[in-house]
């Protein structure tokens, strides 16, 4: 209640659906002090001649980058757009794609996902598509299966007279640009082209603006908020730009919680009430951080090593279907943190 919509720039109204997008903040969320200190950054450089706009979180996986991202959007108020970034992202894909236009579809296009529907739900939007249900599937992934499906029914339902119309779809990053949302640009640090985010200076650089493939010019929004947020130390990543960091009105390396904060997300998010075997197990979770590195050990995994936990009611043994193999591939690594974390505390 202290937190929520408190930073707003200025008295907007948003339709239904723009309302949809900003974030309900989940009850096990502990808002963190940098989070509230980039929104008061944003507001209360507002009405000077450089407001503040662009932030970096950097940190691990599972230490808070995209929940911050989207508690940000919460406490300005603001609708929440996201865009994920792969090792082929070009400056194209940035700023949006053309679609074929269908004059005579056998389909009715309610029938195909939107892509609010695979932002918002990317394994219900394939399944949509294909009938398959795959988790794991990204958005560029659903966004090809949506092009293939369209040229599929476009080949099997036009006219060989009449030529083929496209379309341009805007991307969320041009969305929130042109509408003075929040835009969260996750991982740009795997982009093969170091280049492409750069192409992107001109909308980083306040009130400024970018020619889109069609010929229109996109004016930045003042109110658009733009959230990179990336790590840089894991495998496939690059450093990103010198030119990009020097736009970033706030850079932060986001630390995993304290144990307090941990203890309290974990128990929120899992239904677990005991409170000290959360910290027993979240305490041994720190231990493998100065020895092994091949790995990820993180937020997402002490939550499944508890969830484990609380069906097999054995330490160890949720552990070595969770959290241990996160930590490492290598079997000779596993039994070094069994034999160095876990056995002294688990089996004292």
């Amino acid at each position: 209640e202290d937190f929520v919509g408190k930073f707003a720039f200025a008295e907007r109204e948003f339709s239904s659906s723009e309302m949809l997008l900003i974030p309900k903040l989940p009850d096990w969320y502990v808002i963190p002090n940098e989070v509230v200190s980039i929104c008061r950054h944003a507001k209360e450089t507002t009405e000077s001649r450089r407001p503040m706009r662009n932030f970096l979180l950097r940190g691990r996986a599972g230490t808070g980058k995209t929940e911050g991202a989207k508690a940000i959007a919460a406490g300005l108020g603001l609708p929440y757009l996201h865009l994920t970034c792969s090792a082929n992202t070009e400056i194209f894909d940035l700023l949006g794609q053309m679609l074929p236009v269908l004059d005579k579809p056998d389909r009715k296009l309610g029938e195909y996902p939107t892509f609010d529907d695979i932002r918002m739900d990317t394994a219900t939007a394939y399944y949509k598509l294909t009938g398959e249900y795959q988790e794991d599937v990204t958005e560029d992934e659903v966004y090809k299966k949506l092009l293939e499906t369209i040229e599929e029914k476009a080949a099997k339902t036009s006219d060989h007279k009449t030529e083929q119309r496209f379309q341009y779809v805007d991307s969320p990053l041009v969305q929130a640009m042109k509408k003075g949302y929040l835009i969260e640009i996750q991982e740009p640090t795997v982009i093969s082209n170091p280049g492409v985010l750069v192409g992107l200076n001109s909308l980083l650089d306040t009130c400024s603006s970018v020619v889109l493939p069609t010929g229109e010019r996109v004016e930045r929004h003042p109110d658009t908020v733009v959230v990179i947020t990336t790590n840089n130390d894991y495998e496939g990543c690059h450093a990103l730009n010198q030119s990009v960091l020097s736009r970033m009105d706030f850079i932060l390396d986001m630390e995993e919680p304290d144990t307090n904060t941990l203890v309290e997300r974990v128990s929120k998010i899992t239904g677990f009430e005991e409170r000290n075997k959360i910290s027993i197990m979240a305490i041994q979770q720190h231990c493998r951080m100065n020895m092994i590195d091949d790995g990820c050990c993180g937020v997402r995994e002490l939550i499944s090593w508890v969830q484990s936990y609380m069906i097999c009611g054995d330490m160890m043994e949720a552990a070595k279907y969770t959290i241990l193999p996160s930590v490492s591939a290598d079997e000779e690594n596993r039994e070094e943190i069994i034999t160095t974390c876990l056995d002294p505390v688990l089996n004292p």
